[in-house]
């Protein structure tokens, strides 16, 4: 269940994420269905559409830079739903020192995931735009 926020902070965040396909998880939940997520990462290519292959379709080198594109996203909606949890926790009066530092923490791993998702987009577009060459 998705915790009760106290703002649109995270509910933002995961509007954004479920262009991309996020799913909240519960603690230990994953997931590898990739050929189902990789239908929404699809359109998000500067290519036409027809020219991105279904991820079953992919050549191996290409699919595999796909999967950890697709991890990548996984790890950014773990890192958002770590980041919401201390929050509400901060949001619920337990303001202490170890708290705040296990958010921001937390916060700046959800950052870097975010940047590491846009780098690894660049890696598959790449492979995607020499195939469609």
């Amino acid at each position: 269940m998705i915790p009760e926020l106290p703002n649109t902070l995270f509910s933002n965040g995961r509007s954004v994420l479920s262009k991309f396909g996020y799913v909240h998880f519960e603690d230990g939940q994953g997931r590898d269905d990739w050929a189902e997520m990789w239908e929404h990462l699809r359109g998000d290519f500067p290519l036409p559409l027809e020219t991105v292959p279904g991820f079953n379709d992919l050549e191996a080198t290409v699919q595999e830079a796909a999967r950890q594109y697709m991890k990548v996203r996984l790890l950014a909606d773990h890192y958002l739903d770590d980041c919401e949890r201390l929050h509400v926790r901060i949001f619920n009066g337990s303001i202490e020192t170890d708290l705040v530092e296990d958010y921001a923490v937390a916060r700046d791993r959800y950052e870097h995931s975010v940047e590491e998702f846009g780098e690894t987009r660049e890696a598959v577009q790449k492979l995607l735009s020499k195939l469609a060459a």
